[in-house]
């Protein structure tokens, strides 16, 4: 199985997403697993590194169908993370990391709150009440927080990363090399 450890404010993270997404949607065993990489509870000021990686990947993530605009600021996106995890066990996790990175890239919405993570919820289908439901989960929240800071603790810290059988990986990886990881 290759993961792909991601995050929504994360230019080459969107880029990653949308490169593996194709991987999955021909079948192939690939799994995506949120990471809020910054860690914090208040949104920051964009930062430089988050322009450069900005500038380095817009074009090829417009290429691949998501138009991406300099963002106001950096939302902590764990809350982004919790609801992700409903769409996966509803179905919707392609559809919903597609819908928050429109949300973030090309609308410049605020995906650490919890009014434009319900909306794009119900846009891919979710029920705004089960995701009202979920952002409310302090238990839900605090066991998310616990499993990605395990993930830190094994090194994924910073995102994109790839993982295959533990090993963990650049992900700005070659078209190729991705499909070999996949098994294709």
């Amino acid at each position: 199985m290759l993961i792909l450890h991601h995050d929504v404010t994360s230019p080459r993270a969107a880029l990653a997403v949308l490169r593996l997404q194709r991987l999955a949607d021909a079948g192939h065993p690939v799994a995506f697993r949120g990471l809020d990489a910054l860690g914090v509870a208040v949104a920051l000021p964009v930062t430089l590194d988050q322009l450069a990686e900005l500038a380095e990947v817009e074009e090829r993530a417009a290429a691949l169908g998501l138009p991406m605009h300099r963002p106001t600021s950096r939302p902590p996106t764990l809350d982004a993370h919790l609801v992700g995890e409903l769409a996966e066990r509803r179905g919707l996790g392609a559809a919903w990391r597609l819908g928050c990175l429109r949300a973030y890239w090309t609308d410049g919405a605020d995906v650490g709150d919890h009014a434009v993570l319900t909306a794009v919820g119900g846009s891919v289908g979710l029920d705004p009440a089960e995701v009202g439901a979920v952002l409310a989960d302090r238990a839900a929240r605090d066991a998310l927080r616990g499993e990605m800071l395990a993930r830190r603790a094994v090194g994924v810290g910073g995102v994109p990363v790839l993982e295959v059988d533990g090993t963990l990986l650049p992900a700005d990886v070659d078209d190729a090399t991705l499909e070999e990881l996949a098994g294709v």
